[in-house]
């Protein structure tokens, strides 16, 4: 996701003012951007090789156009973009965000990139061959971005903006026609005019938010780009780069302008009219775990079931061919296999909330409280909201498909917990659903406090989950 760099033109541009005093600081529990970390950026319009003649034949489809359609979508709006679009092909919304201003520009998230705890990644193409790209992750010093090249084309990526800076998180409101489990991160590209990353194909949808300058997107529906084709790529080179790319279709998008990708569909972005700033395009991406990744994470909790087992056969008989498997012994391992199966869909309900809320990479830190009791708690709730951390994922399920869930099952982080009352299943809704969670969301109709909401909220405030909002957060 992000900026590609392909167009003519060789003038070297300044794109960003110097570094700035003040750093965005990520902390465990970010409340607001306090990012001013600027980098003085440079860079220069990429080349495009020409396309052979068999690529140029190929039929071209036209990208379709709203131009009357803001975000969030109405239930009209969204029910038309799953039919028509959703994993079907491409869609260009004009003004979908009429007047943005992005909560960060490109000179705080240059910052973001520079913090320890930053998921970053600079793309530098040193040469006119397609190998020449080179790729460094961050996080980045001053000296790293304000000695970046003026004659090649770059493109600074940082992932998960949304659980570090709670700004940008909040635009995750403006899709919510999507269940939140299945968004991935909020990405940002930030590139001169000329840079990118060259044309590409994701396993993944995805909507592409221009935040800041111009960028130009070039899109084809075409098997011979997609991702699995690995003949269609640039070998040996650090990022994946199409060898070929003919386009069939391609806009300008200016700030609130957004691009909606579904997965294989080749893409090429080139930031365009931006000097003396830069292009920043804010990518909205989604999840998209293979079926064996799937497989593999059912069948390591599955196996929780046989632990310590062992072949065992006391039903053997002796052989005449000491090479030969006995139907026997198939059907004894079928069944070994059979017991790791699930028996219902409560039981696949468990582990796939468990597998979607489930970080992956670094290890997440947990905060203990030391111990605080209903009362502390209660004591402090009457003058500030509960919200969840941002760096995590929840989600609930209140039913399933075979109707053999009993309790309704609330996720964070990996874990799970049985819901039984009213008032535990509203609590969790509200986390799950970002809200702000206050007192009476644990109570009764009797107005009494439920001692299982109560007793949820305790335990995920305990391990710092679920935090005060402070007041200059409101």
């Amino acid at each position: 996701r992000g900026t590609n760099g392909d167009d003519d033109g060789d003038d070297g541009v300044d794109a960003l003012e110097g570094m700035r005093d003040s750093r965005l600081l990520a902390r465990v529990r970010v409340a607001e951007a306090r990012a001013r970390g600027a980098v003085a950026m440079y860079g220069v319009e990429g080349r495009r090789a020409p396309a052979p003649a068999a690529a140029r034949l190929a039929a071209r489809a036209r990208v379709d156009v709203w131009t009357d359609v803001q975000l969030p979508f109405d239930d009209d709006t969204s029910a038309r973009f799953m039919n028509e679009y959703w994993q079907k092909k491409p869609l260009l919304i004009r003004g979908a965000i009429r007047d943005f201003k992005p909560p960060l520009d490109g000179n705080e998230i240059a910052g973001v990139a520079c913090e320890e705890d930053s998921s970053a990644r600079l793309f530098v193409r040193r040469g006119d061959d397609d190998a020449s790209w080179e790729k460094t992750l961050g996080p980045f010093s001053e000296e790293n971005l304000t000695s970046l090249p003026t004659d090649k084309p770059w493109s600074l990526i940082v992932n998960d903006l949304d659980s570090q800076v709670e700004s940008i998180g909040d635009l995750l409101e403006l899709f919510s026609c999507f269940p939140r489990w299945r968004i991935a991160d909020i990405q940002a590209s930030v590139s001169p005019d000329g840079g990118g990353v060259g044309p590409h194909t994701d396993h993944f949808d995805v909507f592409l938010l221009q935040a800041e300058g111009e960028k130009r997107w070039s899109v084809a529906s075409n098997e011979a780009y997609w991702p699995d084709n690995d003949k269609a790529f640039v070998s040996d080179c650090a990022i994946r780069v199409l060898k070929e790319f003919t386009e069939d279709d391609s806009f300008v998008l200016v700030p609130g302008d957004m691009l909606y990708l579904p997965p294989k569909v080749a893409h090429n972005g080139v930031a365009v009219n931006s000097t003396p700033g830069v292009s920043v395009t804010l990518s909205i991406g989604f999840l998209a775990p293979t079926i064996d990744e799937l497989v593999l994470s059912y069948t390591s909790q599955a196996t929780e079931k046989v632990k310590g087992s062992r072949w065992s056969d006391p039903w053997l008989k002796p052989v005449e061919d000491i090479g030969a498997i006995s139907a026997e012994s198939v059907s004894f391992a079928s069944e070994m296999l059979k017991r790791t199966y699930p028996k219902n869909d409560a039981e696949v309900a468990r582990w796939f909330g468990c597998h979607v809320t489930a970080r992956t990479g670094d290890e997440v830190e947990e905060e203990d409280s030391g111990g605080v009791s209903v009362e502390e708690l209660l004591g402090e709730w009457e003058h500030s909201a509960l919200v969840a951390r941002e760096d995590l994922r929840f989600a609930f399920i209140d039913q399933v498909g075979d109707g053999s869930l009993k309790n309704a099952l609330f996720f964070a982080n990996g874990e799970y917990w049985d819901i039984a009352s009213n008032a535990a299943l509203k609590t969790a809704r509200v986390i799950s659903n970002r809200g702000d969670l206050y007192e009476e969301d644990t109570q009764t109709d009797a107005c009494d406090f439920d001692e299982e909401a109560l007793a949820l909220v305790l335990k995920l405030f305990e391990r710092g989950y679920i935090y005060f909002r402070e007041e200059d957060e409101v």
